[in-house]
């Protein structure tokens, strides 16, 4: 029988690995969740839909049998970043929070005025993490979805009023109707499309449709915005806005082409429009929205806090920005500036592998790769790729070194040397059987602050 596995690698000074204990690891292990085996996922669970991570706290989503959802979560919620039951169950019954444990919510929604009803019928279908805060959406049939949002508010994280009375575990409900209300349509049906965020700043897409079918689209935002991060939001002296409270619009660069997906970098953002052009808004001190305007037929975008990288339809992966840690991909030595924007330096062929989807973390690039069998198997297996950043093991190498070309972090190989060359990893799998047969079948993969996560299926 078919069971998965979630595993993780890297930072753990708060447990956020979610492995029962508080030290860094520097190989991929299986997760812990409250009441389930070591290695499994809890009873009735049939997939995870997302992982977030935050600075020291990692939420999951995870989907059960009957297609409802659910959010554990582990690591640091002293500032109330994993909800009012975790900060009851951890501190006030020390507990361990080190482990994946339920965050429920609904008791505490009800007495906020939230749900009317602790049986209503909700469906957490997004989530996302800044570095101490925490936000997730609710969806209800026929009404609007609801925004909240929990833990610090340094710098306007919540997206609260800043008139609204806080304390350090409640949760609140960011008002989106407010940051549209003027385009007269506010009578209408709000649906969060899409739900990203930074360290410190956080973007919405949301679709508002009005009673007569009629729908149209809008990006909000809130938190910090010094660097333009949320558009050119300016004071009454013309001098940048160093943070925005509460939801404002964001000012669409080309109104007529529809946005696919957004990411957001420490300082900076980037828009990928559906015909594969990119926009970047915020910080470039780092090169990190160097030449973006110039790429054509991107297929998926990441950011690292630094860095802005984009895996095209040709299959190709190119990056610009910050690259201290090698984490551009690109080699030991190059001939060109280090932030400008030139292709990772995979050390496979394109006739046998393919890059099918990246993520980033804060410093560190993870990608899914489709690679085919050596011959003789016919069914092509996935692959996990990495780079970069590597000082609390996340990339799953057994060591801590940066790596400044993809290796291959899953299935894990015999030694470095077969990780770094392509050949000689197909060497070693007919050697040794299917790397998929011994490690499972990869699913999914997230990144975080100096953390990683691969979902198998053994």
């Amino acid at each position: 029988m078919d069971f998965l596995t979630l595993l993780s690698t890297g930072s753990n000074s708060c447990g956020q690995l979610g492995i029962g204990n508080i030290d860094d690891v520097h190989r991929f292990t299986p997760c812990i969740f409250r009441g389930a085996a070591l290695g499994s996922l809890p009873e009735h669970v049939v997939g995870i839909e997302r992982i977030a991570c935050g600075g020291n706290h990692t939420l999951a989503l995870l989907r059960t049998d009957d297609g409802k959802t659910k959010l554990w979560g582990c690591g640091d919620g002293r500032k109330g970043q994993l909800g009012p039951s975790y900060t009851s169950e951890v501190r006030e019954k020390a507990e361990n929070a080190a482990v994946f444990r339920r965050l429920d919510l609904g008791a505490h929604l009800e007495r906020a005025g939230i749900l009317s009803d602790i049986s209503e019928e909700y469906d957490i279908r997004l989530i996302a993490a800044g570095w101490e805060t925490t936000y997730a959406v609710l969806s209800y049939p026929n009404r609007s979805d609801v925004l909240l949002s929990m833990g610090s508010d340094d710098y306007g994280n919540l997206g609260i009023d800043t008139n609204t009375r806080r304390t350090m575990h409640d949760v609140y409900v960011v008002d989106l109707r407010r940051a549209v209300r003027a385009s007269d349509n506010s009578m209408g049906t709000i649906t969060v499309l899409s739900l990203c965020a930074g360290p410190h700043h956080t973007i919405v897409h949301v679709r508002l449709r009005d009673p007569d079918g009629s729908s149209v689209t809008y990006f909000a935002g809130w938190g910090a915005s010094r660097h333009g991060q949320l558009g050119p939001i300016l004071d009454s002296s013309a001098r940048p806005v160093p943070t925005c409270p509460k939801p404002v619009l964001i000012p669409s660069a080309t109104p007529t082409d529809v946005c696919a997906s957004i990411a957001l970098g420490r300082h900076h953002t980037v828009y990928m429009q559906t015909s594969g052009n990119l926009v970047g808004l915020g910080s470039n001190r780092k090169g990190q929205l160097d030449e973006l305007s110039t790429l054509v037929d991107v297929e998926q975008i990441g950011c690292t806090w630094n860095g802005t990288y984009a895996l095209l339809r040709s299959g190709g992966v190119v990056a610009t920005g910050s690259n201290t840690h090698s984490q551009l991909g690109r080699g030991p030595t190059v001939l060109v500036p280090q932030s400008a924007l030139q292709p990772v330096a995979f050390l496979f062929s394109s006739k046998t592998h393919r890059v099918a989807s990246l993520v980033c973390g804060s410093e560190h690039v993870l990608c899914l790769v489709d690679a085919s069998h050596p011959e003789g198997q016919n069914r092509p297996h996935r692959e996990v790729w990495g780079w970069g950043w590597n000082e609390h093991g996340n990339l799953g190498t057994g060591g801590t070194a940066d790596t400044d070309v993809p290796l291959r972090v899953w299935p894990p190989a015999s030694s470095a040397a077969s990780r770094r060359d392509a050949d000689a990893d197909d060497l070693t799998q007919s050697q040794e059987g299917s790397g998929n047969q011994r490690h499972g079948d990869v699913l999914n993969v997230w990144a975080g602050c100096g953390t990683s996560w691969i979902l198998v299926r053994k």
